[in-house]
């Protein structure tokens, strides 16, 4: 997976794919809102699990019941990259 960062056309493609993702600052950002505090925690593990396996990590914000996931790409200028799509789309298909 390219490290390079990716136009505003292919981040808007790729936003495209991904309902509830948005893009503002360099960062695909989603936010996940669950029945309870220990909800959002899980999910956060869940999150977090997955971005250890993937070696390119999510910054989460955990808000009582609300999760926010964020990804930048460090490796390429802290700009987005097709490593942050494929990320957000794992995230999604793992919380819905």
């Amino acid at each position: 997976m390219s490290d390079q960062p990716l136009t505003e056309g292919e981040i808007d493609l790729a936003l495209s794919d991904l309902p509830g993702w948005s893009h503002a600052n360099d960062r695909l950002e989603r936010t996940w809102t669950f029945p309870g505090h220990l909800q959002a925690l899980a999910a956060a593990t869940g999150v977090g699990l997955l971005s250890e396996r993937r070696d390119h990590h999510a910054d989460l914000t955990v808000n009582y019941d609300k999760l926010r996931v964020s990804v930048t790409s460090h490796s390429a200028g802290d700009k987005v990259s097709a490593k942050d799509t494929d990320l957000a789309r794992a995230v999604s298909d793992l919380l819905g």
